[in-house]
């Protein structure tokens, strides 16, 4: 492989890394700091239906994460808006961060410590 290809591809690879969109991880406790300040997020909850009527953060839109449409579903938001999404812990929203990532959603957090987290650290939930 000559020098040009070499810097040919260390150009691809570290275009690549700068344009790559990356999950911004966040605790529960900021998140209300957050909605202050940029009433424009969107929160995705990837619960179960049942979970999300039991409570859930006020104004969220409701996706469950293992309905076969969950992804066509997700793919039909805003890819530029800026969303929060969260489960019950974090696993079920790391299918749904993985998903939008690789499909071109620009903002997107991870509430590491889901609705548990939102719940332990008594913040408001809607029924």
């Amino acid at each position: 492989m000559n020098t040009k290809h070499i810097f040919t591809l260390l150009f691809v690879l570290i275009a690549g890394m700068v344009n790559a969109q990356q999950v911004k991880q966040i605790s529960s406790s900021g998140v209300p700091a957050m909605l202050k300040n940029d009433k424009k997020i969107i929160i995705l909850d990837v619960r179960t239906p049942d979970e999300f009527k039991e409570g859930h953060i006020k104004g969220a839109i409701n996706i469950d994460i293992r309905q076969p449409d969950a992804f066509g579903r997700i793919d039909k938001l805003d890819h530029k808006a800026k969303y929060i999404v969260h489960c019950r812990t974090n696993h079920r929203s790391q299918l749904a961060v993985d998903h939008m990532i690789q499909n071109g959603f620009k903002t997107v957090y991870q509430m590491m410590d889901g609705s548990v987290g939102w719940v332990q650290n008594g913040l408001p939930m809607e029924k």
